[in-house]
């Protein structure tokens, strides 16, 4: 059921008839409609309309603006639609990477969006139900591996579950700590090749001479120390996927070699010349800004297209203020579990989880958890949380360095 009050979809183009069929379909779903024809009609609109949840902005309408209205306030927060007359991965990519969702080419495909919208209606109505139970202010929904409530995981556990149900290549883009690989296993979960292997490998800890022999595997005898065969990932992932973390970290020359095997999944093993095929769905990750990472030739373009199928950003966890608490108790309530005891959060523990900004995310908050839990007797109490979390965040004098980043990357970022 929808909610009871009036929750809004923007339309934004110069095409009448579409705007018409589009808003007839949004209707019938339970949501209200808005309609721009221009982008100072459509800036008005986002200046006054509240309860926004969807929008469908033609690509044209928001180039003459350059993107910027996607950075609006009105639309952090909901599901964008970049809709066009044709495929145009370069603005897809750009758009993506400025918050949209989706880019949908005309004519759209209204079973599609019908689904889409009745998705989002069924999870504000969730969202509704969880705002208005204080009781819940603990509890987390689950989706595979990932547990939030919060409206952005809601918006992920939507688009998870439509692309695992393809074979199209996924990156996942995020800061460290996001939980790309838990995204990652979700959509092999998710997806038809949920019982065959899915496959793991860091790119950034193989060190470059020993990349392609990981990714590929070798024979015995094709260089000093190959004593024996070894299978690579790419073949170990056989029918399943390959999770290929920090994708930027991947040498030059093996990313060219990658993709030309991408292309075709046939490949050698190094040192051997038996031709071999393995059918497999690549998933990568990130957590440098793609674009950036092709401009720093980091990463080649025509290797971002090939892997970037469908890209995905991982939300921070100071953007899912309604998970950290759930989250936090999630992490008790398994320690509890494994050492047989019943510590509990106090109010104050809590305020100061909501409070602070986990720059490193979920991967921090556990960390920072099983600490609590070491140092409390039976109550997290402010005490048990580290000083030195809160010095870091208020210190304007440090130099934070991404995981995968050099120190004059890091200066960049800073």
């Amino acid at each position: 059921m929808p909610p009871e009050a009036p929750v809004y979809c923007i339309i934004a183009d110069t095409d009448h008839q579409h705007c018409s069929a589009l808003g007839a379909l949004i209707e019938e779903v339970g949501f209200s409609y808005l309609t721009c024809k221009t982008t100072g009609e459509l800036t008005d609109t986002l200046n006054n309309v509240t309860n926004l949840e969807f929008a469908f902005l033609s690509l044209e309408l928001v180039q003459n603006d350059s993107f910027g209205l996607l950075k609006h306030p009105r639309l952090i927060d909901a599901d964008i639609a970049i809709i066009h007359t044709e495929d145009d991965p370069l603005a897809a990519s750009a758009a993506i990477q400025l918050g949209a969702t989706y880019f949908f080419c005309k004519p759209l495909n209204f079973e599609f969006i019908t689904d889409l919208l009745s998705d989002l209606i069924t999870e504000l109505a969730a969202l509704k139900e969880n705002q208005d139970d204080d009781s819940n202010a603990c509890s987390l929904d689950q989706f595979g591996l990932l547990r939030g409530s919060s409206k952005a995981m809601y918006k992920m556990y939507r688009t998870l579950r439509k692309v695992a149900a393809t074979d199209a290549s996924v990156l996942l883009i995020g800061e460290s700590g996001t939980g790309k690989e838990l995204a990652a296993q979700t959509i092999h979960q998710q997806s038809d090749r949920c019982n065959n292997p899915f496959v793991a490998m860091n790119c950034g800890a193989i060190p470059p001479e020993l990349v392609e022999s990981e990714l590929f595997g070798h024979e015995k005898g094709s260089f000093s120390g190959a004593d024996k065969k070894h299978i690579g990932y790419f073949e170990q992932a056989a029918g399943g996927t390959l999770f290929l973390d920090e994708i930027g970290e991947m040498p030059m020359d093996i990313q060219v070699k990658f993709l030309r095997v991408l292309e075709s999944r046939n490949f050698h093993r190094v040192g051997g010349e038996r031709n071999i095929h393995s059918d497999v769905r690549i998933i990568a990750a990130t957590n440098r800004d793609p674009l950036e990472a092709i401009n720093q030739g980091l990463l080649r373009k025509d290797l971002y297209f090939r892997i970037a199928q469908f890209p995905l950003y991982m939300p921070p966890l100071r953007d899912r203020c309604g998970d950290i608490v759930g989250l936090a108790q999630f992490f008790l309530n398994k320690l509890n579990e494994k050492n047989g005891t019943q510590k509990s959060l106090s109010d104050n523990y809590k305020n100061l989880v909501r409070e602070y900004s986990w720059p490193g995310n979920v991967r921090e908050l556990k960390s920072i958890m099983e600490r609590a839990y070491i140092l409390a007797s039976e109550v997290l109490d402010t005490e048990n949380f580290p000083n030195e979390q809160m010095d870091f965040e208020d210190n304007d004098d440090y130099l934070r360095v991404p995981v995968g980043s050099s120190l004059e990357d890091a200066e960049f970022i800073n």
